[in-house]
């Protein structure tokens, strides 16, 4: 069963007030990036994949990860679009005709588990598709400006994460309905839910952290440090 991992990761750092985008900042002596794809690589169910970054960005990026066991014989590097998903999009165009199952994470979770990777192709081989996740923790309020009109119970609430996995051919069909409709999701599990499949749920994990802001960095460094130690 062919496998591949489409990593999206075009980001430019904003709301870390960086000059250097975040795929780029260093984690314990490596880019993000670099430790996100380290993690992918050690399961050998992912066959193929690409990385998908800025036109500008391809040369840098590739150069940057070819020196990961496994990267170049595995992996592309190629363009990605306007949105993110577009670059998906690109992503799934540039796959292998073969290619059965899709996995996408994002390239600055580079604390994402093989453990929670193998588990997600599992579950979405056999049901469809999933998405890692974790319940909320917190108190949830909905608010009109700065009014609370309602409190909503957190016990069926889910933060969602990646990697998130699919049969190839349902994130394909989700893709091709939302470019005819020029809609545009929040991420991949809102375009297969609109276009009419179920998703289904996997436990990820609260130290498979996205890095947005200074102190997600901060935050990731810790862990990664403990994971190491």
């Amino acid at each position: 069963m062919r496998t591949a991992a489409i990593v999206p990761v075009a980001g430019r750092g904003k709301r870390l007030a960086s000059d250097v985008p975040k795929q780029f900042l260093d984690l314990s002596g490596k880019p993000v990036i670099y430790r996100t794809l380290q993690q992918i690589l050690q399961v050998p169910q992912i066959n193929t994949g690409v990385v998908v970054t800025t036109a500008e960005d391809i040369d840098k990026m590739y150069n940057l990860l070819s020196g990961i066991p496994g990267f170049t014989q595995r992996f592309r590097v190629i363009a990605g679009g306007d949105e993110r998903q577009d670059s998906v999009y690109n992503g799934l165009q540039a796959l292998v005709p073969d290619t059965v199952m899709v996995l996408v994470h994002d390239g600055v979770r580079p604390l994402v588990s093989p453990e929670i990777i193998r588990h997600s192709i599992a579950v979405a081989a056999r049901e469809g598709g999933c998405v890692a996740a974790v319940p909320v923790k917190d108190t949830i309020k909905k608010a009109t400006g700065n009014k609370i009109i309602e409190t909503i119970p957190r016990e069926n609430l889910w933060q969602i994460q990646t990697p998130q996995t699919f049969r190839y051919e349902i994130l394909m069909e989700a893709h091709l309905k939302a470019k005819s409709a020029d809609y545009y999701g929040t991420d991949e599990a809102s375009l297969v839910e609109w276009s009419g499949h179920p998703v289904m749920i996997v436990e990820g994990s609260n130290r498979n952290i996205k890095i947005t802001t200074a102190e997600d960095l901060i935050i990731a460094r810790a862990l990664y440090e403990e994971q190491v130690a």
